[in-house]
């Protein structure tokens, strides 16, 4: 059986871990000369929160706003992201042969990795770990593991102690 990875997506919050998780993603690129896709999903605000300010500021001011402020923060998101693979890249032995793709998108982080996955034909999906404890994931699951579970593609969950 010949197993070959061309497509890689790294999902990652900007937690202090992700630099880690995102040079993971970078070293397995760089051994199967794969392309590495960034991606940061940032969540949607809760609906009844947006229905209360809708109602203060009125809806279109509302969509208004959250167009201008999204759109704003998604490319300060794509610099930090940005920042992060150059450091990582600086860090590793073996030069890059593709450059990373970044991707930043709003909504349901689980979802939306399976669809970007999904659109981009990835071979396999890297994802970090906070490793919060069996009680977290008793009542309120991971995102890890909602991908894990939904996903018919390899995953390679990267724990919080690697790199140290």
């Amino acid at each position: 059986m010949s197993f070959q990875i061309n497509k890689i997506l790294v999902a990652k919050d900007l937690s202090k871990e992700s630099s880690k998780v995102i040079r993971y993603a970078l070293e397995l690129g760089c051994k199967f000369h794969a392309q590495v896709h960034v991606l940061h999903v940032m969540p949607t605000v809760d609906s009844s929160v947006l229905n209360r300010v809708a109602l203060t500021m009125g809806a279109d001011n509302l969509a208004k706003f959250n167009a201008m402020n999204e759109a704003e923060l998604a490319e300060k998101t794509r610099i930090q992201l940005d920042e992060i693979i150059k450091t990582e890249s600086e860090l590793m032995e073996e030069d890059i042969l593709h450059p990373p793709k970044i991707e930043v998108h709003h909504g349901d982080p689980a979802p939306m990795i399976l669809a970007v996955a999904d659109r981009l034909d990835v071979d396999m999906v890297v994802l970090g770990s906070h490793s919060k404890g069996k009680l977290h994931y008793a009542f309120l699951g991971s995102v890890a593991e909602k991908v894990l579970r939904k996903t018919h593609r390899t995953v390679t969950i990267v724990p919080p102690q690697i790199g140290r």
